[in-house]
């Protein structure tokens, strides 16, 4: 497994990689066939972060791969400072690919200077997530009001 920087050529993986990552998430949220437009939605906007994020000077991008293939991907803000999205392949879950890409990303935040409590959001029921965020450091502290999925914050202190 490789982790390295995230560019352009990663975009059309993108989408397909956060529907098979998001649609167990959302397919067991409880929101029947609305399951497939938001994660459809969740694929789009992913994929637009993706993109913008790759050109920014406030962001960190990366991706994992083995053989060719994209395992997974993060994209942090440093000024927030953010994990705005952490994605991995279901097939690689427990593969390291997850982990690889938290440190990725925590260490860009660190070298970037970023200050403060990193925080992020997970669907509320998505009990995996978050015992992975907490192996780091995270813990829930609240709901994020406004969404149609229940979605809780966790921060890790700085």
């Amino acid at each position: 497994m490789q982790i390295r920087k995230g560019t352009a050529d990663d975009l059309p993986f993108i989408r397909n990689l956060t529907i098979r990552a998001t649609d167990p998430t959302f397919s067991s949220s409880g929101t029947g066939n609305d399951a497939t437009t938001t994660v459809t939605t969740e694929a789009e906007r992913s994929t637009s972060i993706f993109e913008n994020a790759l050109s920014s000077d406030n962001h960190s991008v990366y991706v994992a791969t083995a053989n060719d293939t994209l395992l997974g991907y993060v994209i942090a803000i440093h000024q927030a400072p953010e994990i705005e999205w952490i994605i991995v392949d279901p097939a690689s879950h427990g593969s390291g690919a997850g982990k690889a890409l938290m440190i990725a990303a925590l260490d860009a935040l660190a070298e970037k200077g970023s200050r403060g409590n990193v925080r992020l959001t997970v669907v509320a029921h998505n009990e995996r997530a978050k015992a992975f965020y907490r192996k780091f450091g995270f813990l829930v502290t609240g709901p994020v009001p406004g969404r149609d999925i229940p979605t809780v914050e966790m921060q890790r202190a700085a």
